[in-house]
């Protein structure tokens, strides 16, 4: 049996991962070099360097947005702010993500900002999970729809920023979600 039938596509992403946490740049080559197989077979496995980058940190996403609404204290929409807020702190504060939106951030906000980029669409699906059972009223659409905005606005003020290496605007962003939230109480 060859090397590349001893590796796979889960492989991959493990061994990207391990780059990215030690803040080194993922290069296609280097990481089929590593597994053992082809440019090409790695390319079929993860598509390209964006989507495979996606997938990772969607992945670290999921774990950690959920974690935070976890934590999160309030009731009803509050709450899903108050997660937010917290898996805002956590993310700003985490330093691969920061080196990578700072040494390549039209890449970074790339995967991370733009519109059903995974990294947004994660965030947006367990916000919408956590309205959906925090406010039954809101279901389906409406609840997808704010989720999305609330994740555009945390993006923007957090990434954004971070990008063009300002301070994220963490408080912010919650005020901005806290007006948008009563706004959508009184609709």
């Amino acid at each position: 049996m060859g090397v590349s039938e001893k590796v796979g596509r889960d492989d991959a992403v493990r061994l990207a991962r391990r780059h990215y946490l030690a803040r080194e740049r993922i290069d296609m080559q280097s990481l089929a070099n590593e597994l053992g197989i082809g440019r090409t077979t790695l390319y079929r496995w993860v598509g390209d360097r964006d989507s495979l980058i996606s997938e990772m940190l969607s992945e670290m996403v999921v774990e950690v947005i959920g974690a935070a609404i976890e934590e999160a204290e309030g009731d009803g929409l509050q709450r899903t702010i108050d997660g937010m807020r917290r898996f805002m702190v956590t993310t700003a504060g985490f330093a691969p993500l920061r080196h990578l939106v700072q040494t390549e951030p039209e890449l970074g906000l790339r995967v991370m900002l733009a519109p059903g980029s995974g990294v947004s669409t994660a965030i947006t699906a367990e916000l919408q999970t956590e309205i959906e059972r925090t406010r039954p009223e809101w279901t389906g659409e409406k609840a997808a729809e704010l989720a999305d905005v609330l994740t555009q606005i945390g993006m923007a003020y957090e990434w954004g920023n971070i990008a063009v290496r300002s301070e994220p605007e963490i408080d912010r962003a919650i005020r901005a979600m806290e007006t948008l939230v009563r706004a959508a109480d009184t609709a």
